[in-house]
């Protein structure tokens, strides 16, 4: 009877494991055709990795009859964790399986120290290999490179760039004299001012028309133009 009983016990252990495999594939073939190509097709020329967390817990999962089970990503959006939701209608139930992504790509990167305010230039960057899941912001790539941006901070070698880390640089300083264009329709007016306030390109800041005196708000253009629609 012992016997008996441990082959039957070692029956169900085979069942078990390949039920927990039949649901692991299941989600590994969803990975491969939905997931893995919808994130490409958000990060071209990016490899990625997708790994199931506590694998173990499927193998306590009923046995589903239907030909497949129902598979859903509860995060889309996420880059670095997810959930996908995994669920059978006879019988019917839901689970849910912690997932782990890894998306690499090249972007740029610092070569040598940058001091805070500093201009970012193709001679203090290079190109490196980064998991954008570890990183907080817009990462900067060859399409898309820093150049000409000041570093909001001190960046150390082989720190990789984000819009957290880079600002615009100030392109009209307090007390400089300016050039105040002023636009309504198709007539242009234009007249010497003054900035009262730091300015970066595209911000509205206050500048002084030397000649009448008025305050106003203007768009900052370059580094000696501001503009003013009416």
């Amino acid at each position: 009877m012992t016997l008996i009983r441990l082959l039957i016990a070692f029956a169900c252990l085979q069942a078990s494991y390949s039920y927990a495999s039949s649901i692991t594939e299941q989600i590994h073939n969803y990975i491969d055709r939905v997931e893995i190509p919808r994130l490409s097709d958000i990060y071209p020329a990016a490899d990625i990795e997708i790994s199931l967390n506590n694998q173990a817990a499927l193998s306590y999962l009923p046995t589903c009859q239907n030909p497949a089970i129902s598979i859903e990503n509860q995060r889309p959006n996420a880059t670095k964790r997810t959930t996908y939701a995994i669920s059978c209608t006879s019988p019917e139930w839901k689970s849910f399986v912690p997932v782990t992504q890894s998306i690499l790509i090249s972007a740029i990167k610092v070569v040598s120290p940058i001091n805070r305010g500093q201009t970012i230039n193709q001679n203090n960057t290079g190109i490196g290999q980064v998991d954008i899941t570890s990183l907080r912001g817009q990462v900067f790539t060859k399409k898309n490179p820093p150049y000409g941006l000041v570093a909001s901070r001190n960046l150390r070698i082989n720190t990789f760039l984000t819009d957290n880390l880079t600002k615009q640089p100030t392109l009209v300083k307090k007390g400089n004299q300016i050039l105040i264009t002023a636009r309504t329709g198709n007539i242009i007016v234009k007249m010497n001012g003054k900035a009262l306030e730091d300015g970066v390109k595209g911000q509205q800041i206050r500048v002084k028309n030397t000649s009448s005196g008025r305050i106003i708000y203007a768009k900052v253009v370059t580094d000696s133009e501001v503009l003013v629609n009416y």
